[in-house]
């Protein structure tokens, strides 16, 4: 069972792996270029992109209101409502120093003005980046793909903004991007992975995961428990001169073995780097 809940935790992470981008069109710097609004407010972010979807919605949840917010295409057969939330604009800098900003707009859904909210339930989002003119106006850098996933649970899509400023950092020669950790508890298990998010400028915004994070089940096994396991998994990015530059992960701790038969002390690193063509970090 704690397989299964640990194998059902990496694959949350491993969402944004799907290869949706397969039946997106290609990339084009140009024509993300001719996208140009005045300003990167909710009203202005959701007429750019949304203009024919939008309606009332009522809502009463905490979360939903915690954000500009407002309905998106029609009620579905099981009466939920998907509602566009817009968080606050993230600043960051190109590999280059130049201003950046990322915008990203959350798609939950509701039902009966509330929050669709349980284990399994799942939210995805839009990201955007764009540069400020000389002019005033906002000029779109880039964009996700259509159709792609992210980790999310409780019906909320798993991108805490502090913790990708925090980590953020150059991936690659010519990118920069984010590495940072979410996690999945169950039966007194917390399981986590690292994902990295990649904003490069010639290519579609991605979030990706990298690997394990470590685990603990102090929730389940006191510390004296010869069951009881805590490991932890620290990530180093390794600059060389390539295009995406290769991730060191240290395991240090008490780690289960894959069929969770035995418990052993680990302190061991492993390199993974990303394939372009698999979209991946192996």
């Amino acid at each position: 069972m704690k397989k299964l809940l640990l194998s059902l935790a990496l694959s949350l992470g491993a969402l944004s792996l799907t290869p949706a981008m397969a039946a997106a069109p290609a990339f084009s710097a140009t024509q993300m270029s001719q996208v140009k609004i005045k300003d990167l407010s909710f009203k202005e972010v959701m007429r750019e992109f949304y203009s024919g979807r939008m309606g009332y919605a009522s809502v009463n949840d905490e979360y939903v209101e915690s954000m500009p917010n407002i309905g998106l295409d029609s009620v579905n057969s099981d009466g939920e409502r998907t509602i566009a939330l817009m968080h606050p604009v993230l600043p960051y800098e190109n590999v280059t120093g130049e201003p950046r900003y990322l915008v990203i707009i959350e798609k939950v859904q509701v039902k009966d003005g509330s929050l669709v909210s349980c284990h399994a339930c799942q939210a995805t989002a839009d990201l955007y980046s764009f540069k400020k003119l000389d002019n005033g106006l906002f000029q779109m850098v880039s964009k996700t793909p259509e159709n792609v996933e992210f980790s999310s649970g409780w019906g909320r899509v798993s991108l805490n903004q502090t913790s990708i400023q925090e980590g953020l950092q150059p991936l690659g020669k010519n990118l920069i991007g984010s590495v940072f950790m979410n996690n999945y508890m169950s039966f007194g298990t917390i399981s986590s992975w690292w994902d990295v998010l990649h904003l490069p400028e010639s290519d579609f915004i991605n979030l990706y995961t990298l690997g394990d994070a470590g685990a603990e089940n102090s929730g389940h096994y006191e510390e004296g428990s010869p069951l009881h396991y805590d490991y932890k998994v620290a990530f180093k990015v390794l600059p060389e001169n390539a295009t995406y530059y290769p991730i060191m992960l240290t395991y240090e701790g008490e780690k289960p073995t894959e069929d969770y038969d035995r418990i052993n002390s680990v302190n061991y690193s492993k390199i993974v780097k990303f394939n372009p063509v698999k979209k991946a970090y192996e």
